[in-house]
Parts: C-alpha cells; sequence; structure tokens
C-alpha cells in the first residue's frame, strides 16, 4: 500500500510540473525577444522534472504489472515519463510549435489523471 501512496504523490507532483511547463510556455515562451537563461530558469526546472519522473516510472511501472489495470500499459508509462522530460525543456523554447507542445501536454495529464481516478476507485 505504501509504494500506491508514493505513486499517487509523484503522479500529483508530476501533474503540478506539467501545469508549470504549460504556464512557463505560455508566459515565457510565447514572449518575443526573451530568451530564459538555462541555468536559472531551464535547467533546474527540468532537474526537478527528471527527478520526480525518475522516481515515478518505477512506481508506476510496478503498479501496471501487479494490477493489471484495463486500460494502461507499460509503453504509455514509458512514453509519458518521456514526454514529461521533453516538455519540461520545450516549455522555455521560443520555437516550441504550440499545437505539438499543448497535445504533449494533454497526453501527460490524461495519463497521469487517469492513474489517479483507477487507483482511487480500486482502494
Amino acid at each position: 500500500m505504501e509504494e500506491k501512496e508514493e505513486l499517487i504523490k509523484r503522479t500529483e507532483q508530476l501533474k503540478k510540473y506539467n501545469n508549470e511547463a504549460l504556464d512557463a510556455y505560455t508566459n515565457i515562451a510565447q514572449v518575443p525577444d526573451y530568451s530564459p537563461d538555462f541555468f536559472t530558469e531551464v535547467k533546474p526546472f527540468a532537474d526537478k522534472v527528471k527527478e520526480c519522473a525518475d522516481q515515478w516510472k518505477p512506481l508506476a511501472e510496478q503498479w501496471v504489472v501487479d494490477d493489471k489495470p484495463t486500460y494502461f500499459y507499460l509503453k504509455q508509462i514509458e512514453d509519458t515519463h518521456e514526454n514529461i522530460l521533453i516538455s519540461s525543456v520545450t516549455a522555455f523554447q521560443s520555437d516550441t510549435k504550440e499545437k505539438r507542445f499543448r497535445e504533449m501536454i494533454q497526453s501527460i495529464d490524461y495519463i497521469l489523471s487517469g492513474i489517479e481516478k483507477e487507483i482511487d476507485v480500486n482502494q
């Protein structure tokens, strides 16, 4: 049960980071002539996202293996992990394509919210 609680905690944190990435993209990357400082803005954010995502991934994978949820697969966990790492950096890049970025954010949120709901229903 402790692992599920940890998974829920990490999932909630990743959802917050996902929203922060969207905010960063909306508020920073879209400002003309603004270039965020890599070492004070981009790297610290990307590092904390990576740390949380790296802790989340094995918990989520173990949950998929143990609980065999109907609509979640190991590939989705892998893809979500990779996508959140990518979005944590591309959020700060002014040349990021808006449609693709927003779709990635939505995809990440869909999986994370789905995991929360699935665990909540089965507890």
